[in-house]
């Protein structure tokens, strides 16, 4: 919930008796209609006219756009904004995109009404704003430049008639309804939470008709935004999913699971944590003497993929193994395209330059990690980003400078700090990285809640009467894969199951039990949440492997089926349980 209200005066604020009933022309593009109606186009006072609120509602407007342009993955450049004043004391209640000019428009007026409308107002201003930037990346304006090309074509005249067509119009409303609010709530704003409350509203307070030429209809303009949340609602599972079964090593499954997600929702984490999997699959193929360090690929446990293609015949370990670093910081980019402040992004760009052997980008780009994870308070990330810089130190054989960042990520992620440091000095840790497991203490099978992995099979029997989800079949590599999903009291179920074989009906089935974050039971051997990493290696020995998180770090324990995720305090915030169900 985005609001304007800490930042306001509220004698500035209007309230709804003074919107003009002019009906929705801040929704329309220009190309439909002439937005001028109440403010002139070339109205800009004089800097020394304008008051501090309203300097401030420009820059706040100008922030939101700029903030779901870049969201948009698009090379097409951005149109330019303009924030249009209040002329004469008269509210101007008007927004729109000009493809004349290449221009979007965003009345002041709007801003007012934002504000008058309490909690929600910047998602308000977000869900009008992202609307308007929705008719130009989905080409609503094409007519316009089919015009300008074609001037003394006959065609012209047909184009231009059905532009102003109610079906075609409605149709790009709803589009812009449609792609502006998944736009708005891929930026952070609850587009989709408050958009159809404000039409409902909008409605009523000016009186509009429930049917409006030109546009879609009352009831289905909120159901597009209502909708649009449900079916974002639907993909969060199969997000989760992803990241278990990246975590677990299936990049290939984990990879498929991101691309479900991308093609609706692109964010900034979708692009991240598809590139861990390939980072991860490419760290895979480096032996233990080779790879002697802890590198921290961040998963972004937290929402807001376009995979590697397959392998040429004969590519060499090392050919691929550098494919896919290469295709993994290629993703990390596109998550910095969408928002160049996210620290993740940048610790997992810096370690996958420190894979391709490009160390002086590897430390810049951890500088920035650190810079932003600082800002935002992350020690666990600004840790991370001190461990990226040593390691990219000690590969360039600098290691008394790489000692020293290890010593600083130190109070940050003490466990990876000090591992990488021990590697460092006594290059000993290599042993960690074989796929071998050693030194794990066998004991009882794991249970949450007195159910074990295999327990869940059940779900598969069951599935249609629990949340499931059907990814169709992409090639052999890529086979029908179907996750389904409860949530309990005490823990998530997660079921995963794949069908293999061009004309296979059996199922292989892959389980996860993952406590909820206040879940006051114990594993099989005591540990609770809060419970210390010292604690957990007293009752299960060394982890067979570590992984550094954006929030968590893992520890696992691959044997018992284990893993623990660990705060940046080395204290167990939650575990799961996972296998092979059949």
């Amino acid at each position: 919930m985005q609001h304007l209200y800490q930042t306001v005066p509220t004698k500035e604020k209007t309230t709804f008796s003074k919107w003009l009933k002019i009906g929705l022309c801040f929704a329309l593009p220009s190309i439909f209609l002439s937005a001028g109606n109440i403010s002139p186009h070339n109205y800009k006072p004089l800097e020394t006219d304008l008051s501090d609120y309203q300097k401030l509602k420009a820059r706040e407007a100008a922030q939101i756009f700029n903030k779901i342009c870049k969201t948009v993955k698009d090379t097409r450049k951005a149109p330019t904004f303009n924030f249009i004043y209040n002329y004469q004391g008269k509210p101007y209640y008007n927004a729109y995109y000009s493809p004349s000019n290449n221009t979007i428009n965003f009345g002041e007026g709007i801003y007012d009404l934002a504000a008058d409308l309490g909690a929600d107002s910047l998602d308000i201003v977000a869900t009008v704003m992202a609307h308007e930037i929705a008719h130009f990346y989905k080409d609503h304006g094409w007519a316009h430049a089919f015009g300008k090309a074609n001037p003394d074509n006959d065609i012209k005249k047909n184009v231009k008639e059905s532009m102003y067509d109610s079906d075609d119009r409605a149709r790009m409303e709803a589009e812009a309804d449609y792609f502006g609010g998944i736009f708005g709530y891929m930026s952070g704003y609850n587009t989709l939470g408050v958009g159809g409350v404000f039409f409902d509203k909008l409605y009523d307070a000016l009186e509009i008709p429930d049917e409006t030429f030109g546009y879609p209809s009352r009831q289905d303009r909120i159901a597009i935004y209502n909708n649009s949340k449900e079916m974002l609602e639907e993909l969060i599972p199969v997000f989760n999913t992803a990241n278990l079964l990246n975590l677990v090593r299936r990049y290939e499954k984990a990879s498929m699971c991101y691309d479900h997600v991308i093609v609706t929702f692109p964010s900034r984490e979708m692009y991240n944590n598809a590139g861990v999997a390939l980072a991860q699959e490419a760290m895979s193929m480096y032996s233990p003497e080779e790879l002697k360090f802890v590198y921290p690929f961040g998963l972004d446990l937290d929402t807001r993929l376009s995979h590697a293609g397959t392998k040429g015949a004969g590519e060499s370990k090392e050919d691929k193994r550098l494919r896919l670093a290469k295709d993994a910081l290629d993703l990390f980019n596109d998550a910095l395209r969408i928002d160049d402040q996210y620290a993740p992004a940048y610790v997992n760009a810096a370690l996958a330059h420190c894979l391709l052997g490009e160390y002086e980008m590897a430390l810049g780009l951890a500088n920035k990690a650190i810079q932003f994870a600082a800002t935002n308070d992350n020690k666990l990330l600004v840790g991370n980003g001190h461990i990226a810089r040593g390691i990219a130190f000690a590969l360039s054989n600098q290691k008394a400078d790489a000692k020293k960042e290890f010593k600083a990520a130190e109070s940050g992620n003490a466990l990876l700090a000090t591992t990488n440091l021990d590697a460092v000095t006594n290059n000993v840790f290599a042993k960690l990285f074989k796929k071998k497991i050693s030194e794990e203490i066998e004991g009882e099978e794991e249970t949450i809640a007195e159910v074990g992995v295999e327990a869940i099979e059940v779900l598969f029997d069951d599935k249609d009467a629990f949340k499931s989800i059907d990814i169709k079949k992409q090639n052999e590599k890529r086979p029908e894969t179907v996750v389904v999903t409860v949530e309990e009291e005490d823990f998530d179920a997660t079921l995963v199951a794949t069908y293999s074989g061009p004309w296979s009906t059996k199922e292989e089935l892959e389980g996860f039990l993952m406590t909820k974050p206040d879940y006051e039971g114990e594993t099989a051997r005591g540990i609770k949440i809060g419970s210390s990493l010292d604690a957990i290696k007293k009752l299960y020995g060394k982890p067979t492997r570590m992984l550094g998180g954006s929030q968590n770090n893992f520890v696992f324990y691959e044997k018992t089926g284990l893993i623990f995720l660990l705060d940046a305090d080395n204290n167990v915030t939650r575990w799961l349980i996972y296998g092979k169900v059949k």
